[in-house]
């Protein structure tokens, strides 16, 4: 990694500049299909979690993408250049937040970042799409506080699996 991208002032800036590409650049998915296209809807930032795990950035991505996997999110796309995952909006079911919000959907997008000291640095972050005002309702700071502490406990599963992987011996890529 070249050293102007290594300090904690430039990944800072790097990473809001990624999750304003994300929130700003992506399209909503259609209320009708699920198929990405620009409507009426907006993509509202809903917090993120990130950690620096003692594990190298493959085991952590594959990890990553499995959790995410046990948690019912589809993978959109899963590049390994770019070291990033994306999952495909979802619908969100729960019965309260259809109530307050209305036709709300989400997404999440891992980010996973290898450190020169053969640790990894992991992110995830959320956007909810939704109606143009969500983000000025009462509610949406509840929503921002759940997706919170839903990222942090999704990044102690990822934590937890790498850390069975390595207590059991097993080899992260599936052989013994």
């Amino acid at each position: 990694m070249p050293q102007a991208l290594r300090s904690p002032g430039t990944l800072v800036f790097a990473t809001a500049l990624a999750l304003a590409g994300v929130v700003a650049g992506v399209s909503a998915p259609s209320r009708a299909t699920g198929e990405e296209k620009k409507d009426d809807r907006k993509v509202h930032a809903a917090g993120g979690c990130t950690d620096t795990l003692a594990a190298p950035w493959r085991d952590v991505y594959r990890v990553a993408i499995a959790e995410l996997e046990k948690n019912e999110w589809t993978i959109q796309r899963a590049d390994t250049v770019q070291r990033r995952v994306v999952t495909k909006w979802k619908r969100m079911d729960h019965a309260l937040a259809k109530f307050v919000f209305g036709d709300v959907q989400a997404r999440c997008v891992v980010d996973v970042v290898p450190l020169d000291s053969g640790n990894t640095e992991l992110t995830l972050r959320g956007g909810l799409v939704g109606p143009e005002d969500l983000d000025r309702t009462a509610a949406f700071g509840a929503a921002r506080s759940a997706y919170g502490k839903a990222a942090a406990r999704w990044m102690n599963r990822v934590r937890a699996s790498l850390a069975n992987e390595l207590s059991a011996g097993t080899d992260p890529r599936g052989a013994r």
